[in-house]
């Protein structure tokens, strides 16, 4: 969003940005199964660790664990996995194992939560498509937003006129958008959906599905407006609109089976109707819900990656320009603009690439390269270290996504075919039993990066 000429701007300065993350986590039993654990090593960690945040999900097979926003990744992040590390031991109190990749290898379903408003959204997809949610699992990130774009009393995006930070915050958008198919490239953990393989990232096929992705059955195909990847938004009146307009059909939606909207809102605001992959959230934050969740060293290094690339529009005022240059030369900054494809482009063409092939295919090798050229450029020397396991991938061509495949075809499984239970079971406990090294060597490579970016 290419910023507006206006004369007399009223320029509201910048506040100091905070980033968070969110880890969503499966929970197995000691022989790699499936178990509805969570509830029990919930109420555990909240008893033994009551600063832990840590929380309930839709399946009982789920758990989520959050960092408090910070200004300073290593901070953020050292944090997190210290928590990580506690959530652990708990799990092993309790004679559970973390699973932490977007999807479980096998077949099986987990008992939904019984909270209100999960039971509605049941209702709503069906009990099918609604399992869906409870079989995906991924890491979310928060960015705050410029100061001045929300009203934190009414949870909604200001109405601003000449105002430059709503050209940060319409930026800021379209460029997570176009962040996406690299974003859930280089995160990848889910070639497997209920003991088939789908693709390199089998999650984002289901959850999102649709004529796009090419599976109709996934979870918000047909209510694409609420869970689909979006496209960029124009103007600020867009980004304004459009939360007004999901709203209005949610509540239609809801009043089709007898439901109050202000009963099922989560924190009182329009914007709780968006399950998307890029939104504007209810706390005040521009929100990438859509990578897969993965392991401690990289989600630490998408982390740092969007946080810095984010600063630069966010701090520099520099703008994201869609065009045919994007295409060609996708994330080149030239003269304070960074050059993204169309949003049909990244849409149509990169989403679907990046789900079925990722880095096999030369376009999202290419595509992934970019991202990470750019955000090198503005990375502090001393956190470079952090992005490394983003650098080895475009190295070996791999995702953890093609390190699990290459990991069955070891145990003698036909990937072409359909997993037991038994293997799933095998391949998930074989998978989560480097977690703990590798939060403690996550922990490692934040220690002695000393703040103050």
């Amino acid at each position: 969003m290419a910023s507006e000429k206006t004369g007399n701007r009223q320029d509201i300065p910048l506040k100091k940005v905070t980033f968070g993350v969110e880890f969503e986590l499966f929970t197995l039993d000691e022989h790699g199964h499936m178990i509805n654990a969570a509830p029990a090593l919930i109420k555990r960690v909240r008893k033994t660790s009551p600063s832990i945040d840590i929380t309930e999900e839709v399946g009982n097979n789920m758990i989520e664990l959050r960092s408090l926003p910070n200004a300073y990744i290593p901070d953020a992040m050292e944090k997190l996995m210290g928590d990580f590390e506690a959530v652990l031991h708990a799990a092993e109190q309790e004679k559970v194992t973390l699973y932490s990749y977007g999807t479980y290898p096998g077949e099986f379903d987990a008992e939904i939560n019984k909270k209100e408003s999960y039971l509605t959204k049941e209702k709503i997809f069906g009990k099918s498509r609604f399992a869906i949610s409870r079989r995906c699992v991924g890491m979310h990130l928060h960015y705050s937003l410029p100061k001045g774009v929300f009203d934190f009393s009414n949870k909604i995006l200001k109405l601003l006129v000449n105002s430059r930070n709503k050209d940060v915050l319409g930026n800021m958008y379209n460029l997570f958008i176009a962040m996406d198919p690299a974003l859930t490239t280089f995160g990848q953990s889910s070639p497997f959906y209920q003991g088939e393989y789908l693709g390199k990232d089998s999650r984002i096929i289901v959850y999102r599905g649709g004529k796009v992705l090419k599976y109709e059955q996934g979870f918000y195909a047909n209510y694409p407006e609420f869970g689909a990847l979006p496209p960029y938004k124009l103007t600020h009146m867009d980004l304004l609109e459009i939360p007004l307009r999901q709203f209005d059909l949610w509540k239609k939606i809801l009043n089709n089976i007898d439901v109050n909207i202000t009963a099922f809102s989560k924190h009182g605001s329009v914007l709780d109707t968006n399950w998307g992959p890029v939104k504007v959230n209810a706390h005040g934050t521009m929100e990438q819900r859509g990578i897969d969740m993965n392991g401690p060293r990289i989600t630490t290094a998408i982390a740092t990656l969007v946080k810095h690339i984010s600063r630069v529009v966010h701090e520099q005022y520099a703008d994201v320009y869609p065009s045919e240059i994007g295409i060609s030369e996708p994330f080149r900054m030239e003269d304070n603009t960074i050059h993204i494809p169309p949003h049909r482009y990244v849409r149509f063409r990169l989403q679907p690439k990046s789900a079925y092939v990722g880095l096999e295919d030369p376009e999202i090798h290419a595509y992934c390269s970019a991202l990470l050229k750019l955000g090198k450029s503005f990375i502090p020397k001393a956190e470079l270290p952090l992005i490394e396991p983003l650098e080895q991938m475009l190295v070996k061509r791999k995702t953890v996504s093609d390190e699990i495949l290459d990991s069955a075809k070891k145990m003698g499984i036909d990937i072409a075919g359909r997993l037991t239970n038994e293997q799933a079971a095998i391949l998930a406990s074989n998978l989560s039993k480097d977690l703990f090294k590798e939060i403690i060597l996550a922990k490692q490579s934040l220690l002695g990066i000393s703040a103050g970016e």
